[in-house]
């Protein structure tokens, strides 16, 4: 299913060619917020919080991969199918360091969206410099681990 757009080429009235907008590109941004919701609740709950949001987005925008044949009845219908089986098929194989990263991986704070088009900047300034900690830290217990093994050998 597509929808005609006619854009000018000139001011004035409109006149000559059409570009062709595709009708699922515009569900998804419509639906982008519940389908991600969806996707998240799909996963597993062996995910961290931000693994599962991460997957969540991921799943949704390769729900409709370029090429694939898109039915001109009930679009909606056929892309909440699609992200179910691309959540389902996430879950399925997941590898062991995928199982083991969420020991490690920090948990978020409370009131933040992470489904939202538009994140709050200060968020991602305050998550990126708490990463940033985590890195740090592991870091030097790893150096002082090997540094503790270097003089004891």
């Amino acid at each position: 299913m597509t929808a005609t757009v006619e854009t000018p080429l000139v001011p004035g009235p409109i006149q000559g060619p059409t570009r062709e907008e595709p009708m699922i590109e515009a569900l998804l941004l419509d639906e982008y917020r519940s389908l991600a919701h969806l996707a998240y609740l799909i996963l597993p709950p062996a995910f961290s919080r931000a693994r599962r949001i991460a997957a969540a987005h991921r799943v949704v925008q390769r729900a409709v991969p370029p090429g694939l044949p898109v039915p001109d009845r009930e679009p909606r219908e056929f892309l909440r199918s699609r992200v179910v089986q691309e959540a389902t098929r996430q879950a399925a194989c997941r590898s062991l360091l995928d199982r083991a990263g969420g020991v490690f991986a920090p948990a978020d704070a409370l009131g933040f969206d992470p489904c939202s088009v538009e994140l709050d900047r200060t968020a991602i300034a305050q998550r990126i410099a708490r990463g940033r900690r985590i890195a740090v830290a592991a870091t030097a217990v790893l150096a002082i681990g090997l540094f503790a093994a270097l003089l004891f050998s």
